[in-house]
């Protein structure tokens, strides 16, 4: 916490720009504070855009590629487009390839594959999109599985504008990891109703395979404050914040879960899944079944692992509206932090190159 709040706060070095994100100018923010009741403060700041890419440039005409068939079992097949092997993205996340065997408890092989990560849109007119895909063959389930480079995470405000489609017996999974016992998820099953999301610190059970309570909650996808009847077909911001001894989840501003159960306490890094491995979890889903997450945009406000430091925040910025403008605005005051008043520096970021490859 700050001296000035008492709250420990660990601040680590500051990302001034943050990468896929098109705003010309960035303002110089010390720490982050992000929208919500609770008055945590972050020193690193990742936007990751996907909505206004340019086909010439990524490499892509934003079709899905063909399901993976029943021969490549290998997961061997190469990138979908030239965005996935550039800096721009493969500078931050990498997809996974690796396989899994079938076991008692998951019956059916997962085998991750490049090909099911993937830029496309819903029409000509319509923003592009990331997503992550599955499919159903008869020997195994194909997968798929980004992961940050960066996996010293250690606290984060995390949200993400997603949508999932499909066949019943996937799991779509938000979350962060550094190991099985070290965990904590956004999940959205696609055998549980429309309206239902989970929330999940791990481990899920004990020592003896018993299912542990208070690991996972089911918790209801809210349209916004006054509405219960959210779907997670739709498009929504889900929000995982990852703080000293709490875990909150929240959907469109709403918090619907709250834990201290399995609090992550080592770094991690962070990860998006779409899998299925026949357990009792996921479901098994039907042969010729495909499921999909589409996802918009990733907001990562986040401090790292390596030398604490107690100090106060000069400038704080809030990171809010992200859908219409996701530049950070800058507080001329914060409850407890000393806060420079008066006009706030800019720093004008030249990055001719990005604009040129991604800017539609």
């Amino acid at each position: 916490m700050l001296q000035t709040s008492r709250k420990l706060l660990y601040l680590l070095r500051l990302i001034a720009v943050a990468p896929l994100t098109f705003s010309a100018t960035v303002p110089n923010c010390e720490c982050y504070r992000v929208t919500g009741d609770n008055d945590a403060l972050f020193l690193g700041h990742q936007f990751y855009d996907f909505r206004t890419l340019n086909k010439e440039a990524v490499g892509s005409d934003f079709t899905p590629p063909p399901l993976i068939n029943a021969s490549q079992d290998r997961g061997l097949e190469p990138p979908t487009s030239s965005f996935f092997d550039k800096a721009l993205f493969g500078g931050y996340f990498t997809a996974a390839n690796w396989l899994k065997n079938a076991s008692e408890d998951a019956p059916i092989s997962m085998v991750n594959s490049q090909q099911n990560v993937y830029l496309a849109r819903d029409s000509p007119d319509s923003p592009t999109h990331l997503t992550l895909r599955t499919n159903r063959l008869p020997n195994f389930q194909s997968t798929s599985n980004i992961e940050s480079i960066e996996n010293g995470y250690f606290h984060a405000s995390i949200r993400i504008r997603a949508r999932v489609n499909g066949a019943a017996g996937a799991c779509a999974g938000m979350f962060t990891y550094f190991s099985d016992k070290q965990e904590s998820d956004i999940e959205i099953l696609t055998r549980d109703g429309h309206s239902t999301m989970r929330a999940t610190n791990q481990p899920g059970v004990d020592t003896e395979g018993k299912v542990i309570p208070e690991a996972s909650t089911k918790a209801t996808v809210t349209r916004d404050s006054n509405e219960t009847g959210g779907s997670w077909t739709d498009w929504n911001e889900y929000q995982l914040d990852w703080l000293p001894g709490h875990s909150e989840w929240f959907v469109n501003g709403v918090s619907n879960t709250n834990k201290s159960y399995g609090v992550p306490t080592e770094p991690s890094n962070f990860q998006i899944k779409m899998w299925s491995d026949g357990s009792a979890w996921t479901g098994n889903m039907t042969v010729g079944g495909v499921a999909t997450l589409d996802i918009e945009w990733i907001d990562l406000a986040y401090n790292r692992s390596g030398d604490k430091t107690e100090q106060s925040c000069k400038t704080v910025c809030k990171i809010d509206n992200i859908a219409n403008d996701p530049t950070p605005r800058a507080e001329s005051a914060a409850t407890g932090i000393r806060v420079q008043t008066g006009t706030v520096l800019s720093l004008i970021v030249t990055a001719f190159w990005m604009a040129t490859a991604l800017l539609a």
